[in-house]
């Protein structure tokens, strides 16, 4: 998929690939595995859609695209356990949860909950489609070593 991600550059906005680092998806050498990628790449999708559907929303609560990175970071993160229980076959569909958002962002609201839900979904459901045609294969060869996470270039 990285191949498919343009560098959005939009007067002093930062973008996913400025606030989200695929070292946030690994600790050790083994943890460079192709689902970590997936979750990098879904964590990007996460903070692009919120950036395009609530950015005005977002300021207005004062959260950061510092903040926004963290979230995304770390609603990724959570949704692993479901995408796992997805692919083993214990559940058909991965649900998306508010329990993460509520938790991350107590406050906020729950019409700013359920947007921020409905952009995840469609991060998710944007992902998913690139998946289908991406060489990369992360969720059929989810426990195999991705290379991706030492190509520098791709960061720079």
């Amino acid at each position: 998929m990285r191949g498919v991600r343009k560098r959005r550059k939009v007067k002093n906005e930062k973008n996913s690939l400025d606030m989200i680092s695929p070292t946030s998806f690994y600790s050790s050498q083994d943890d460079k595995i192709k689902l970590n990628w997936f979750c990098y790449e879904l964590a990007l999708s996460i903070y692009d859609s919120m950036k395009d559907e609530l950015a005005y929303r977002l300021r207005r609560k004062k959260i950061s695209d510092e903040v926004l990175a963290e979230f995304c970071i770390y609603y990724t993160k959570a949704m692993k356990d479901e995408v796992l229980r997805q692919l083993s076959g214990e559940i058909e569909k991965v649900c998306i949860s508010y329990e993460p958002v509520e938790s991350f962002f107590p406050n906020i609201g729950d019409d700013m909950v359920n947007k921020m839900t409905d952009a995840i979904s469609y991060a998710w459901d944007h992902m998913l489609s690139i998946c289908e045609v991406c060489p990369n294969r992360c969720i059929s060869e989810k426990d195999v070593f991705c290379a991706l996470f030492d190509e520098k270039h791709l960061f720079e």
